[in-house]
């Protein structure tokens, strides 16, 4: 590596306020005579750089530290986490499975070691129901028109019109050019069939023919209508320019089936009240009013977000709407109240509908016969969910299986190592006076590489000694070499000990211990982990966000935070390091300025002496010359 002088090589050396003559008269290297003048001053600025960069290189390392720490806290102490030391739920070690189709088991806390017995499912938990008695929209039919005229045709003589079928679009066009359509209108709906026909096709080849779409007329009245009931047929003008469904009685946009984002009033329902501009009903006493702009997705959203305890939806296969409770069993219950004949749950074919009543779960458990009002029920500690109903019998069996705990404690452990040994590290490290913050001439000096390296010894050791980290470590030791005792049980009982003085804190797992500890005392062990106060998990949690927490006002921020900040957060310029930063750069600032200063007082002076030169040199040549003459 390139060796670095401290001396003045790692000043600042550029000069600022260079101005006036340089030493053309007298010969001097100006540049160095100011430079050498102002020697203490860069060299004041030099150092005062160097701390703001160890400053910032110190913020850099503590950010570190809590960012470890909270990594930490995030995966074993966060309620959110599966690995959460501090959760009962991650001390559940028995295991619950069953080979039976019928029903699905899991183990919760409570449960214990055994076996659980379904002996048959009579019945299954439903829920209040009431759905639409039949279709409840309009069928796609225009007013009456006449057809088997010759000014219809010629009116719609080459335009078109675009019809959808369950979204495939098909563009129709009316053509007596190539003699589709006769010129008199009498054979207007064969042709047409043929049309629409000739666009979706046959629903089958089998006798007789049925195309997917079927062209009608009847009274006057144009009709299309879909081989599949739970089709949606939908027409629309090609071109505004050249509307053609005004003349077939149509509207654009008119469609068998109901869109949930189309206004109330713009929905094809049957026996609508077409005048009312709002409609009110009430489902379990709730009270309910909607516009007729509203769309139908908005009234069912509201309906289903309100306390009225029901889920309102609609099919457009079957084109019905179906209000179901949302609670099962025989608790649940649906009572709508339309005032209006012509209201709008009448429209939706949902007043005066006789409701389904929702019954309760029959069960036999362990030969004991069970009601409840919901088909997910727990019994001795276990979830189980039946899923049909059945006389064969299904068992539970119930198993101690501690592979995941142990698995997890161990990676406790060793993040904790990792953690520890970190900050140990850090505090520990041997400082190097030798290797200070580079300045930029010297980079300029040196490859990247060389750099990097200078600046790895130049970090290392900042942190040697420090009260802040090492009231840290002293607490999580503290916490762990205590062996803490709950339930019964310590760490030390677990197989968990230290690893020595010379592992930097770490610890230590004999897992024929902790094997036998899991085996034999496991609520012991939850209780060490877990209790709310004496809780290791629960202690360390709070250690950490002593030391880490980014919450809060400044004051009320953990330790390492409101010493150095944290990125993304408002202690992110409101911490000590930064507020001392900011005061440096503040003086550099000013020094830099009084830098400036002197290097013009000089180069002022240095002018002075030129000029004056440069006036003698003039003055001794004119008295050569008198003298030679």
């Amino acid at each position: 590596m390139s060796t670095v002088s401290s001396t003045s090589s790692s000043t600042a050396s550029t000069l600022t306020g260079k101005t006036g003559i340089g030493g053309l008269v007298s010969g001097m290297d100006t540049d160095s005579l100011v430079e050498s003048l102002t020697t203490g001053s860069r060299t004041k600025i030099t150092k005062e750089e160097a701390k703001v960069t160890k400053m910032e290189w110190k913020q850099t390392a503590y950010r570190d530290v809590t960012k470890a720490l909270k990594e930490f806290q995030s995966k074993y102490l966060d309620v959110l986490s599966s690995k959460n030391m501090r959760s009962d739920k991650l001390f559940s070690t028995v295991a619950a499975s069953t080979t039976s189709t019928n029903i699905t088991a899991t183990a919760t806390n409570a449960a214990m070691s055994g076996s659980i017995t379904i002996n048959s499912i009579t019945k299954l938990a439903t829920k209040a129901t009431v759905s639409s008695a039949a279709k409840i929209s309009k069928d796609l039919t225009g007013s009456a028109i006449t057809v088997d005229n010759s000014t219809l045709v010629t009116n719609l003589s080459g335009k078109s019109l675009k019809m959808t079928l369950d979204g495939t679009v098909k563009t129709i066009t009316f053509d007596i050019s190539d003699t589709s359509f006769k010129a008199d209108g009498s054979n207007f709906l064969t042709a047409l069939q043929e049309k629409v026909t000739a666009a979706f096709g046959n629903k089958s080849a089998d006798v007789p023919i049925v195309p997917m779409v079927r062209v009608g007329l009847t009274d006057g009245k144009l009709s299309f209508t879909s081989a599949d009931s739970g089709s949606q047929i939908t027409v629309n003008d090609l071109s505004s320019k050249t509307p053609v469904l005004a003349s077939l009685g149509m509207t654009s946009g008119q469609t068998n089936k109901l869109s949930t984002g189309t206004a109330l009033g713009d929905l094809p329902l049957r026996g609508l009240d077409a005048s009312a501009q709002t409609f009110s009903f009430s489902v379990n006493s709730v009270d309910f009013t909607f516009n007729r702009t509203d769309s139908l997705s908005t009234i069912m959203g509201r309906i289903n977000s309100s306390s009225a305890g029901v889920t309102m939806g609609y099919s457009a296969l079957t084109d019905k709407f179906t209000m179901t409770a949302d609670e099962s069993g025989s608790t649940g219950n649906i009572v709508i109240s339309d005032a209006k004949s012509d209201g709008i749950m009448a429209a939706f074919g949902l007043k005066d509908r006789t409701v389904t009543a929702g019954q309760n779960a029959e069960f036999m458990v362990n030969g004991q016969s069970v009601t409840r009002t919901s088909n997910s029920v727990t019994v001795d500690g276990v979830k189980i969910d039946l899923l049909k109903e059945t006389n064969e019998a299904s068992t539970i069996t119930l198993k101690e299986d501690t592979t995941t705990l142990k698995e997890t404690i161990t990676s406790y452990v060793n993040d904790y190592n990792t953690l520890i040994d970190k900050m140990n590290s850090l505090v520990k490290e041997k400082y190097d006076s030798d290797y200070q913050p580079l300045t930029d001439d010297q980079k300029k000096d040196m490859s990247d590489t060389e750099v990097e390296q200078w600046e790895k010894k130049a970090k290392t050791g900042l942190l040697t000694g420090d009260s802040t980290i090492r009231g840290i470590t002293a607490k999580m030791q503290s916490l762990m070499y205590s062996s803490a005792v709950a339930g019964g049980i310590s760490l030390f009982n677990m197989g968990i000990t230290s690893a020595g003085y010379s592992e930097n804190g770490k610890l230590k797992i004999d897992e024929t211990k902790l094997d036998a500890a899991l085996a034999s005392q496991t609520t012991a062990v939850k209780e060490l982990f877990t209790s709310e106060k004496t809780g290791l998990s629960n202690q360390l949690n709070d250690i950490i966000n002593g030391a880490s927490k980014t919450s809060g006002v400044k004051g009320t921020r953990g330790s390492l935070v409101e010493l150095a900040g944290y990125e993304a957060t408002l202690s992110n310029t409101e911490n000590s390091i930064t507020t001392n930063i900011t005061k440096a750069n503040k003086s550099i600032k000013e020094m830099k300025a009084k830098l400036k200063e002197q290097e013009t007082y000089y180069w002022s002076k240095f002018t002075a002496m030129e000029t004056a030169i440069q006036s003698l040199n003039t003055q001794s040549s004119m008295l050569t010359s008198f003298s030679a003459s």
